[in-house]
């Protein structure tokens, strides 16, 4: 009986963990410089969850401020302080995020 609840609770920790790993979103850390986004092209699973960091280096230009459409979001960027938003990857298609111009723009792309 003893060995039944260790297995058991040994098992639902197991889930849990699994769990917590397919929740967590994974960070892609953007730099925006006077040239654009830094990377400006990534690939990611379709339904995966995503935490975009934006950080201004720098002049940026256009890029003082990021409008991500998908999450319905506008920020502007103070130099070297990281803005966060959280994004999941569609099912078919891509996510795009841009200045308001769309003169600097980038792109999450399927694999």
């Amino acid at each position: 009986m003893k060995r039944l609840a260790v297995s058991l609770a040994l098992f639902g920790v197991a889930i849990a963990a699994a769990a917590h790993a397919e929740a967590a979103a994974r960070k892609i850390e953007i730099q925006v410089t006077a040239d654009g986004y830094k990377p400006s092209t990534m690939r990611a699973k379709p339904g995966e969850k995503l935490v975009l960091v934006f950080k201004r280096i720098g002049s940026a230009g256009c890029g003082n401020t990021v409008v991500v459409p998908a999450a319905n979001f506008r920020a502007d960027l103070v130099e070297g302080k990281p803005v966060e938003v959280a994004v999941t990857m569609p099912k078919q298609g891509k996510l795009t995020f841009a200045c308001p111009m769309d003169m600097y723009q980038g792109e999450i792309l399927p694999p």
